[in-house]
């Protein structure tokens, strides 16, 4: 039999879906190295890269940081272990304010943005900081976050955040930059994908909440031996908003992968109804994407799973606003789907 280095990397045809299968990244077995992370106790993470992906989300990296001195082979014989939709909890100090913290200039634009908006609304009360883990001392505010990578060899992750307006951790990420040591612990899982437990897997995702969807739909894909028919449904308010918007059209190179985008806000001034009707749209859009220019309803969901005959051995994962998943939690009751999960 022939070695892998030996078979062909490409057929020549020029498939839209490769009819050879070829997957450049394997799934690694689970390893029985100790993991460095556990809910026990926060661990240093030093932040080496930080990136702007839409007007008010970014993208940090971390890594597993020790100074030489601290150094032990404890440390070296383990690794990031983080099962994909899980979340790590990040902590900050309430005095952070009162360090010499200056803020990072890559958020410019979005300090623009919080300082033009009002802290607190006529009549209303001022917001309290919530203590995500409720075991953490006073000293500390925390709130929870999903890597959408980790690399477990190199002991590092990345992980979208999102900021919000006068959000106590999106203050304090503005004034983190390269080389600063954060604190993080977990990992918290709620979510455990098992190889083809099902035939098809519908995931429905709005903004961020793409994260721990991402991250589910990348590992499975990655993983030769799972043939779990995938379709995403992911939900923004227009094209600048589409997070990992690469990445996604990457995976729809696979052949059992589909992707479909709906924008609930962007502007439209010839009314077309998908992009490829929309002269105003249609230069924005990427080759195989597919793209429609209008929020999603119950009768889209309907329709994709009469089309697709996804009822059958079917889980659906949804991440979104409170309002969003309640929406498209009574949409599938509509139409008998039980088998739900929400992140």
């Amino acid at each position: 039999m022939a070695s892998d280095d030996e078979l062909p990397k490409c057929c020549g045809s020029g498939c839209t879906n490769c009819v050879l299968d070829r997957k450049t990244k394997l799934r690694k077995l689970p390893s029985s190295r100790p993991s460095l992370l556990d809910d026990a106790g926060y661990q240093p993470f030093q932040c080496t890269a930080i990136s702007q992906c839409s007007s008010n989300t970014f993208l940090f990296r971390f890594r597993y940081w020790s100074s030489s001195a601290e150094t032990t082979s404890d440390d070296a014989s383990k690794e990031l272990s983080v099962p994909p939709g899980s979340h790590l909890m990040l902590r900050a100090p309430r005095d952070w304010r009162q360090a010499d913290r200056p803020f990072n200039p890559i958020f410019a634009a979005w300090r623009m943005q919080s300082i033009e908006k009002p802290r607190v609304q006529d009549g209303g009360a001022k917001k309290t900081v919530e203590k995500y883990d409720k075991n953490e001392r006073d000293l500390y505010f925390s709130r929870p976050y999903t890597p959408i990578r980790v690399d477990s060899d190199a002991c590092e992750f990345d992980v979208l955040i999102r900021m919000e307006v006068h959000g106590e951790m999106s203050e304090y990420l503005q004034t983190m930059h390269v080389n600063d040591v954060s604190e993080w612990k977990g990992v918290y899982t709620g979510f455990l994908w098992v190889r083809n437990a099902r035939r098809n897997l519908l995931c429905i995702a709005q903004g961020v909440g793409l994260a721990p969807i991402y991250s589910i739909l990348s590992t499975i894909l990655d993983d030769e031996d799972d043939e779990t028919r995938l379709n995403l449904i992911y939900c923004c308010r227009d094209i600048e908003g589409i997070l990992l918007r690469d990445k996604l059209l990457h995976m729809s190179a696979y052949w059992n992968f589909k992707a479909t985008i709906y924008l609930s806000r962007e502007g439209c001034s010839c009314g077309g109804k998908t992009t490829r009707s929309c002269s105003c749209l249609s230069s924005k859009i990427k080759y195989g994407e597919r793209i429609l220019n209008h929020r999603l309803e119950e009768i889209d969901i309907e329709n994709l799973l009469h089309k697709s005959g996804q009822q059958d051995s079917l889980q659906v994962l949804i991440c979104g606003a409170e309002c969003f998943t309640k929406f498209v939690e009574n949409c599938l009751a509509q139409l008998n789907v039980r088998e739900i999960f929400k992140f």
